[in-house]
């Protein structure tokens, strides 16, 4: 598995206040599209955090269920985790370091927009979601963050996840 470290801030372990772990989904469908969410202003992988008495495989099932409708996926290991020592965490105050564990998912079942289970602040972003050929994809990044349609942060991640699909492509592993 692929780990990248990201400390902008150059904080120490000591700095930090709490963990939080979450996981999000390269969800692949037979067509060849990523599936990715809009929410919250910006796109994104689905996924969110892994939830008390949770394993990441449970939260990455969940999740899509969520924020799909899809039921039937096979889930395997993760592939990549990008580790970041935040300061000031969502203006919280508080120093986090958040963990993303990156899962590859294919899938056979389509989006099901009516058994979506959406949480009240996916309610109210006007939640959607987009279909992005993988070769496209870094295109796509590069265009909604010069757009600003996608958060700085959040598109960092997403670059260096398609990177990594990328290699994985000419490894030949997906």
């Amino acid at each position: 598995m692929r780990e990248i470290f990201i400390n902008d801030n150059n904080l120490k372990i000591e700095d930090l206040d709490y963990e939080v772990i979450r996981v999000k989904v390269v969800l692949i469908n037979e067509d060849g599209n990523i599936i990715l969410v809009h929410n919250n202003n910006t796109y994104q992988f689905p996924g969110g955090h892994v939830e008390d008495g949770e394993d990441m495989i449970e939260a990455v099932k969940r999740e899509i269920r969520e924020e799909t409708g899809m039921i039937d996926v096979k889930v395997f290991k993760p592939f990549m985790l990008i580790k970041t020592y935040a300061m000031n965490y969502f203006n919280s105050g508080k120093n986090v370091c958040n963990k993303i564990y990156y899962f590859l998912v294919h899938c056979h079942e389509k989006v099901s927009i009516n058994e979506e289970e959406l949480d009240e602040l996916e309610k109210q972003s006007n939640f959607s979601i987009v279909y992005i050929k993988e070769e496209k994809l870094k295109d796509f990044l590069d265009y909604h963050t010069l757009n600003s349609s996608i958060d700085p942060s959040i598109s960092r991640e997403m670059t260096l996840v398609a990177f990594e699909l990328s290699d994985m492509r000419m490894k030949e592993i997906i």
